[in-house]
């Protein structure tokens, strides 16, 4: 029942009956549930007289006479029967002149509740501007002088509410709560109410550009001397319209072929508006492509068309405004849903949010989602056991939730979830539509227990729309228009599937979707080419276009029109809403908890190294300086070391591959730059895995052995080493980088090595190479290795044999043999100092070399879906 009744504005110094109306208001009332069958406590100073205990009966003021022209109208709401509805919408083309508001009461006594008026009950208002979240501006709509509007801080909205004594409590008997915000023009602002109710009027937000509306609603209220803040967030979601999409992808079917075009959506218009909006469709249909298309992930370089957001083109940076839930489930598994979502409040909302703030919204999303019994459970890996697949699922959700988001986009949110918590998934994001938000989202063939649950659907078929508009009910009228019927107690959405793929029965005969024996494909195809002509010559079609057609031309006042083929309006850009330091402290504190938690990273990459340090030292303990054995030992130990350091770092190859798909969505939405991103790793990922083992482990090695009994000697063992490690990571970070598979990525990294294991002179003596092939020794770093290795021991040992090989009887002829002259069969310069450094200057420029190529290849990685 609608009840049109006028808003009264408020005074301190005029009775209820004679406040004046300064505009007008509609009022929608449903059922009150059983808890809230109580009277309200109310004590509103200079509005009403406090109630003493919270139980006393209100009665209506004399402002709640009913006109003459609505004698029975008002009696529902004054002491008549039960209204239909518990909740109340408040809309008004002026809001800023509007103090009125609506209080209810239902007497104890009474066994169906009844309502009843307060007036004026919220004079004060906070206004946050969705474009701004950092900035709130508050707005004062009480009678005294000294509160005018717009009042400069919160400390004095605080004062100007104390003055006025307008404040009012909450009940805490909901657990959703305190800001309420609607939309009070085309530029998507939102409103935030402080008043006595919440909750239950959710869907009745208007959309039309350049309404206003405050949406009053009713919660349990507060005893006597109760004063709880309610915590519920409610957005104005935004409307979008997409005006003549058109999606094509070039693919080869060799590398040397010529390129094919497909088309992937094909001059596609609609309108989506704040609720829980479906695209279906068969498998390969395109409606992932329209939703990513939509949500700004698609190259714009192969679309064509616009998407308008409220009536204005995309922002550059819709990407990261809005929100994108991905197919599969994209969080770190060794961290909390707490760190996980701590992660994303700290990169996603501005500097000027405390610490205090972030953690508030954390606690919010986390008690939004249901996840307060697993808040701190880790998400789970493959050796870690964590929580369910639901919980994943809102676990992605809720980082996505944190800027609080008009429009939140997931593709295919049940995929790889069992009936119950795919049920769960969307009750969830049902929840979240009925506090204003815009959620659109693909899937594939829902139980009607879901389906029941959406407010729009958009049907796919091979890139063209079947059908758009309200879900429920009207899609099977409008099939049962064509001749489809639905039979009783059929799923709708496997309903819809049949159709698409011609196996539903059709009333019509002889048609090409009847019973006319086909082959298979051609069969669906004549069925799909028929459903798309019937949808386009449809009047609901045709009333969606003219809708749409308006918004362009609103857009477009000279009649242009969005572009046309081959042209798109559709740019994309990334901002960030902390700068680079903040990015590069959360990746790296993300980064290292994530290597302490995994234990194949920490535990067995460590055991690795303290056991080759272990046999090394065992096998070539106390090497002498033999000139049987002292050299041949000393060349065996540097190769088999430079083998370690080098090969270990194929563990790096993963390490861009694993994280591939969450690097591109966190950066694509904002979280970090690629250089946080790349520094984070070669920080928390590379030196302590790769070369703090080396620091800590070769040591051991070293003193086993017996080498040079030299500090200087040591040190330069343990640099050039740590630099050798640092180089084969650079190389194998640069393979992870270019390919996607691992396989693919370890082949080419094993190959390069064992290339340049032949080239560092241990194998093979370069001086007898073709001369053609010996400049590739300035490509290895196995040469840089070996060659520095032995510089620094070899240089300053002189080896003599142990046993007499002359005429036995003869005089003892041994001649021992200086080191430097290995050094000279090897090709090696020793001379000078610059001789022993420049093999750490030739692994410096290899591994900034490769290390450039890796982050440029992380730039080309493509960010588009």
């Amino acid at each position: 029942m609608r009840l049109r009744i006028p808003a009264r504005s408020h005074s301190l110094n005029r009775t209820a009956a004679e406040q004046s109306f300064d505009n007008r208001a509609e009022f929608i009332a449903p059922p009150v549930p059983r808890r809230l069958r109580r009277r309200v406590a109310c004590s509103v100073s200079g509005c009403q007289p406090p109630c003493t205990d919270g139980l006393e009966p209100q009665q209506p003021p004399a402002s709640a006479n009913v006109p003459a022209s609505q004698p029975d109208a008002l009696r529902t709401v004054h002491g008549g029967p039960p209204l239909a509805k518990h909740a109340a919408t408040f809309r008004s083309p002026n809001l800023t002149r509007t103090s009125g508001s609506v209080l209810f009461t239902s007497p104890e006594s009474q066994n169906n509740p009844t309502l009843g008026e307060i007036p004026s009950v919220i004079h004060n208002t906070t206004v946050r501007h969705l474009g701004a979240p950092d900035q709130d501006h508050f707005q004062h709509w009480g009678d005294t002088p000294s509160c005018t509007s717009p009042v400069s801080s919160t400390q004095d909205a605080a004062q100007c509410q104390h003055r006025t004594a307008t404040r009012v409590s909450y009940g805490p008997t909901y657990p959703d709560g305190s800001k309420r915000y609607s939309r009070l023009d085309s530029l998507s602002s939102a409103l935030s109410i402080s008043g006595p109710f919440a909750q239950f009027s959710r869907d009745l937000m208007p959309s039309s550009p350049g309404t206003h509306a405050s949406v009053v609603e009713l919660p349990g209220y507060p005893r006597s001397g109760e004063s709880v803040t309610s915590q519920t967030t409610y957005l104005s979601g935004s409307t979008l319209s997409f005006h003549h999409i058109s999606y094509e992808v070039k693919l080869k079917k060799m590398p040397w072929s010529r390129p094919v075009t497909k088309t992937v959506l094909n001059d596609v218009s609609g309108l989506l508006r704040p609720g829980l909006n479906a695209i279906m469709g068969p498998t390969g249909s395109g409606k992932s492509s329209l939703l990513d298309v939509l949500a700004g992930r698609k190259d714009p370089r192969f679309l064509s068309g616009q998407v308008l957001v409220d009536g204005v083109p995309q922002p550059k940076n819709f990407k990261c405004i809005s929100g994108y839930v991905v197919q599969d489930d994209i969080v770190m598994g060794t961290l909390t849903v707490r760190e996980n979502l701590h992660f994303s409040a700290a990169l996603r909302m501005t500097v000027r949010c405390s610490k205090a703030e972030r953690r508030r919204k954390v606690d919010e999303i986390i008690e939004e989602l249901g996840l307060t019994s697993v808040a701190d459970s880790k998400i789970g890996t493959d050796l870690i056991r964590g929580v369910s697949g639901g919980e994943r699922k809102r676990t992605n959700i809720g980082m996505e939730l944190i800027t609080d988001p008009p429009v939140l986009f997931l593709d295919e949110p049940t995929t790889g979830l069992d009936a119950f918590m795919a049920g769960q998934v969307i009750k969830t994001l049902k929840n979240l539509s009925r506090r204003g938000r815009t959620i659109i989202f693909s899937i594939h063939q829902p139980k009607y227990s879901i389906y029941k649950l959406f407010d729009s659907l958009t049907m796919v078929f091979r890139g063209r729309l079947v059908y758009h508009g309200r879900a429920k009910y009207a899609p099977i009228e409008y099939f049962l228009k064509l001749g489809y019927v639905c039979e009783n107690h059929n799923n709708p959405s496997d309903f819809f599937m049949d159709i698409l793929h011609g196996e539903a029965p059709h009333r019509p005969t002889g048609g090409p979707d009847s019973d006319t024996p086909l082959d298979e494909p051609e069969h669906i195809h004549l069925v799909g080419e028929r459903l798309v002509k019937e949808w386009d010559e449809s009047a609901e079609y045709e009333l969606i276009l003219k809708e749409v057609a308006a918004i362009a031309k609103r857009l477009h006042p000279d009649g242009a029109g969005p572009p046309g083929n081959g042209k798109s309006a559709i740019t994309t850009d990334v901002s960030y809403a902390v700068p680079f330091c903040r990015q590069l402290n959360q990746v790296c504190w993300r980064t290292s908890l994530n290597l302490l938690r995994d234990p194949l990273a920490s535990v067995v990459q460590t055991l690795v190294y303290l056991f080759f340090a272990l046999s090394m030292g065992t096998v070539y303990f106390q090497m002498d300086t033999s000139l049987e054995s002292g050299i041949q030992n000393r060349a065996g130990l540097f190769f088999f070391s430079t083998l370690q350091v080098v090969f270990v770092n194929l563990g790096s190859i993963e390490l861009f591959i694993k994280e591939r798909v969450l690097f591109i969505h966190e950066n694509s939405s904002g979280y970090y730059r690629i250089s946080a991103y790349f520094l984070s790793k070669i920080l928390c990922d590379i030196l302590p895995t790769k070369v703090l083992p080396v620091l800590l482990f070769m040591p051991i090695c070293y003193w086993m052995v017996g080498l040079l009994p030299e500090v200087g000697a040591f040190f330069y063992f343990e640099l050039l080493l740590s630099i050798t490690t640092l180089a084969a990571a650079a190389i194998a970070l640069f393979m992870s980088a270019t390919f996607t598979l691992f396989g693919i990525a370890n082949v080419v990294v094993s190959i390069l090595f064992v290339f340049m294991m032949v080239f560092g002179g241990y194998l093979i003596n370069l001086k007898s190479m073709a001369a053609w092939l010996s400049w590739l020794r300035y490509l290895s770093i196995f040469r840089y290795s070996m060659g520095g290795l032995l510089t620094a021991e070899m240089r300053s040992l002189t080896f003599c044999p142990v046993t007499n090989t002359s005429v036995p009887g003869a005089p003892d002829n041994r001649q021992c043999q200086s080191g430097t002259l290995y050094l000279r069969d090897q090709d090696l310069p020793y001379a000078t100092a610059w001789d022993l450094w420049s093999n750490v200057f030739g692994q410096v420029l290899i591994m900034i070399f490769f290390y450039i190529l890796c982050y440029v290849q992380l730039r080309r990685i493509n960010k588009y879906k």
